[in-house]
């Protein structure tokens, strides 16, 4: 084998590969999970599959990510399993680009350690690493959808389940699919082609339907209600959330976000024209507009979401890919570079919460080293009450099922949230101090972890000062999620 080719196929990949694994294995390694982790687990350690689909609406991500997780979680590994889990399928996802990607090395080297690919999808142990990773390795398969369209259709059934986010691509990638297989059908005027794709094609579609099931009754939820806008309003929202999901992701304006867009319409364009086939592109704008619109009508979207839109653009191109040395191609591959380059520009700057400085050596949340002092200091037999179930739900992670948490708003056991106004409920103190004398009448104590949320209200200075403080964070968090632990006399 040529010297060259050697390296190009081998050696710069493998490199490529080592640094992502070494850098972002180090953030890995001082990373502090969250709230949002932490209720993953639970819901996957404590539920049913069959009360998983039932608790689906509330939670706002189907399924897929919830049982990855519940093996692990009801086989009793520790909490970072979540973390090492979201790691390896970015790893493969990574592996796939760096070895099969048709991109320039320099494309892949500015995508892979700018916050597209680190430290958001593989550190923080969310479900949108599956966006990711499914995109890409359809994005591989892409050429070989005819003869192994099962394993095509499959990966796009799991992309659905993956986030409602991944709707959008899963779903015009389904249409693409579908469309080339009538085109074909139509010019050798046989049903071969549309057959063959079939077999592939009735998965996504029945993962859609799995969707529906999951999420229907949706409008029950506190979290995800529809707006109800003028076409003029709607529009003009539609509008103000495109911009303002570049601004987010980039840290520029919207005369940046303008350039960007004017990108992607001119490598769209021209790799559409050199292709014959403008399906790619439509399958980008729409993952686009998709967020966009959603973030306008049910829920204002957030950073991981808005990275899931540069694997469409992945994918977009790299099906793309055959028009080589074309000045599509050129342009297109310069806007990842300059996106990658910008958003791990915004990833440093010191308006960014989750910024790269955080993760290095900042604190996260510090429910891990509540855990430890309670793990060393409080008994698993002790009554522990909790003043937010959300931010509890990481203590509660870490700690295990071994201890048991009783929410103090309603003076009931509880682990993972679900978002009801129930456990949002709050009480004053007078209710408060009866409910725990008259709940626990052979305690002498009980320990309170309280939350910057606090469901207790009105608590008098001078009881408040009688409380034991037994740990309190130190310093401000990038979550916000610092804890006070008091132990309370319930008898003098």
């Amino acid at each position: 084998m040529d010297k060259r080719l050697e390296i190009k196929l081998y050696i710069v990949p493998t490199v490529l590969l080592i640094v992502y694994l070494v850098f972002n294995g180090i953030l890995l390694i001082g990373h502090e999970m969250w709230r949002d982790e932490a209720n993953v687990w639970l819901i996957a350690r404590d539920m049913t599959p069959w009360q998983l689909f039932k608790e689906i609406k509330y939670q706002g991500h189907p399924c897929l990510w919830y049982l990855i997780a519940m093996p692990f979680a009801k086989l009793g590994f520790p909490f970072q399993t979540l973390s090492v889990l979201s790691f390896l399928v970015m790893v493969v996802a990574v592996a796939v680009l760096c070895y099969k990607g048709p991109f320039h090395p320099v494309t892949k080297a500015v995508v892979l350690l700018s916050p597209m690919m680190t430290y958001y999808y593989p550190v923080v142990a969310r479900n949108y690493c599956l966006v990711a990773c499914l995109l890409i390795l359809s994005a591989y398969f892409y050429p070989k959808r005819k003869e192994k369209s099962l394993l095509f259709g499959f990966l796009l059934g799991l992309l659905v389940q993956s986030d409602i986010i991944a709707l959008a691509p899963a779903g015009l990638i389904s249409c693409m699919w579908l469309w080339e297989c009538v085109a074909e059908s139509v010019k050798q005027k046989r049903l071969r082609p549309l057959l063959t794709g079939a077999k592939g094609l009735w998965l996504p579609l029945a993962s859609v339907g799995l969707l529906a099931l999951q999420f229907y009754g949706v409008s029950d939820s506190p979290e995800y209600q529809m707006r109800v806008l003028s076409v003029g309003e709607m529009l003009q929202e539609i509008k103000s959330f495109s911009f303002h999901i570049l601004t987010r992701m980039t840290g520029q304006g919207e005369r940046f976000g303008f350039l960007l867009i004017l990108l992607f319409a001119a490598a769209g364009i021209l790799l559409s024209v050199k292709a014959k086939n403008a399906w790619p592109a439509i399958m980008a704008a729409g993952a686009f507009l998709f967020e966009a619109v959603f973030s306008v009508m049910v829920y204002q979207l957030h950073i991981w979401h808005y990275i899931a839109i540069c694997f469409s653009l992945i994918w977009c191109f790299w099906v793309y890919a055959g028009w080589k040395n074309t000045v599509g191609r050129i342009i297109a591959e310069g806007l990842l570079v300059l996106l990658g380059i910008t958003m791990f520009l915004r990833w440093n700057s010191p308006e960014e919460n989750s910024s790269l400085a955080n993760a290095w050596s900042g604190l996260y949340s510090d429910g891990v080293h509540v855990a430890e002092y309670m793990k060393r200091n409080v008994g698993k037999d002790e009554i522990i009450l909790s003043t937010d179930i959300i931010e509890a739900a990481t203590v509660q992670a870490y700690l295990g099922k071994e201890y048991t948490f009783y929410y103090a708003g309603i003076g009931e056991t509880a682990t993972y949230a679900n978002y009801t106004e129930e456990q949002s409920r709050g009480v004053d103190y007078g209710e408060f101090l009866t409910w725990m004398t008259e709940s626990f009448p052979d305690r002498e104590y009980v320990y309170l972890l309280k939350s910057p949320t606090n469901c207790v209200h009105d608590i008098p200075d001078d009881v408040k000062a009688q409380w034991e403080l037994c740990y309190q964070t130190a310093e401000e968090t990038a979550r916000g999620e610092e804890y006070s632990l008091y132990k309370i006399a319930l008898r003098e």
